[in-house]
């Protein structure tokens, strides 16, 4: 079977889709406008020049995926210096040598798993490839950087039950594929999306599609046994796209597919550029069960995300503040906030509507909420 339209570039590509990089002036205009918004308006031109140059010193040289891949490396260790207040994790034991399947919450459509793989990197393991849907497609530059960075497909809103089988037993022979042949680990999220209300939750069809291709050949308890899923959980202290996700997306209804990519592209960079407080990546144990009811599985997936979840203090104030006028949320713990923190992140959403306001605080708290649900305090 030809994966071609839905893995990443191999090897042998990387050189051209580079030098199609290079010649794009679109790619160096946005990249420009995103890293210096001031500058490019400007100095329009001389920016896009200076990037153009810098980007060619450090990735034309590149002939491989790996090669590509360690000279991103410095850039991504450059974005985390300067737009978070630490990268912390815990679990590192559990980062495997033999191909794996990374399931993780999914809060950002690019960083979740660009930490993973930075980790992994630093740890001088295999990066993972990174499941994207289909809708991050756009048929140029961003399309390149993401298979460049072992991006494979996920497509999404497919039609007909007959199209839907044949296109996820595809994804779930690769997956197969990329494991057992290519000895490729892949991280996937636990459900489909971002997790845009603050709840990390599973869906059970991530794992009926990974099962898919096998299906006819082992049982569910033999499969699990012979792969090695490993649950991931992250989080973040400030969410860089909470009032984007509280206001959500009904208004993309009226935007042509041109103005959708572009929304993406710079909700892809909102997240790589703003503010994100201090990171925890946890990686859980794999993933030990005998049994062979799916979604008894999906759940004890979950459970793990859940129960390793790293809550800040913002998620206590999130909660506090809500707790004035709804008592499901009065599970704070006061000496989690300090006064002036307490202050600044509330004036955070000062100019919103209310509405807005509330939502973003809720999805602040539920993953506080969630954890001591997965607790058994609740």
């Amino acid at each position: 079977m030809n994966f071609k339209d839905i893995s990443p570039y191999s090897d042998q590509e990387v050189n051209a889709q580079i030098k199609n990089l290079i010649n794009n002036q679109l790619f160096f205009k946005q990249l420009a406008k995103f890293l210096f918004p001031a500058s490019s308006k400007l100095l329009p031109g001389l920016i896009e020049i200076f990037i153009k140059g810098k980007f060619k010193s450090s990735f034309q040289s590149a002939s491989t995926i790996k090669e590509f891949q360690s000279s991103l490396a410095p850039y991504v260790k450059r974005m985390i210096d300067k737009t978070t207040d630490g990268f912390t994790f815990s679990g590192e034991e559990n980062l495997s040598s033999k191909a794996s399947v990374y399931i993780g919450n999914h809060r950002d459509i690019a960083l979740d798993a660009a930490f993973l793989n930075f980790l992994l990197y630093e740890q001088k393991k295999e990066t993972v490839r990174v499941a994207i849907g289909d809708n991050l497609l756009d048929g140029g530059f961003a399309e390149t950087l993401m298979r460049l960075n072992k991006s494979f497909v996920v497509h999404r809103d497919i039609q007909g039950i007959k199209e839907t089988l044949k296109k996820l037993t595809k994804l779930s022979k690769y997956i197969d594929q990329s494991l057992f042949k290519d000895n490729e680990s892949i991280w996937i999220a636990q459900k489909e999306g971002r997790a845009n209300d603050g709840n990390d939750f599973s869906d059970v069809a991530v794992l009926k599609m990974l099962y898919l291709y096998k299906r006819k050949d082992l049982s569910f308890s033999e499969w699990v046994k012979k792969i090695n899923i490993i649950p991931i959980s992250i989080s973040y202290e400030y969410d860089p796209l909470d009032v984007t996700k509280a206001r959500g997306w009904n208004h993309q209804e009226e935007m042509t597919l041109e103005e959708i990519n572009e929304s993406v592209l710079h909700e892809i960079a909102l997240g790589l550029f703003r503010d994100k407080g201090r990171v925890h990546l946890h990686v859980c144990d794999p993933i030990d069960y005998d049994g062979d009811d799916i979604e008894e599985l999906s759940c004890l997936i979950e459970q793990e995300i859940l129960l390793h979840y790293k809550v800040w203090p913002t998620s206590h104030i999130a909660a506090k503040a809500l707790s004035n006028s709804d008592t499901f949320f009065n599970y704070f713990d006061e000496e989690q906030i300090k006064a002036n923190q307490e202050s600044n992140f509330l004036n955070r959403f000062n100019d919103l509507d209310i509405n807005i306001q509330k939502e973003c605080l809720k999805t602040y708290a539920r993953p506080l909420l969630n954890k001591k649900k997965a607790r058994g305090e609740l």
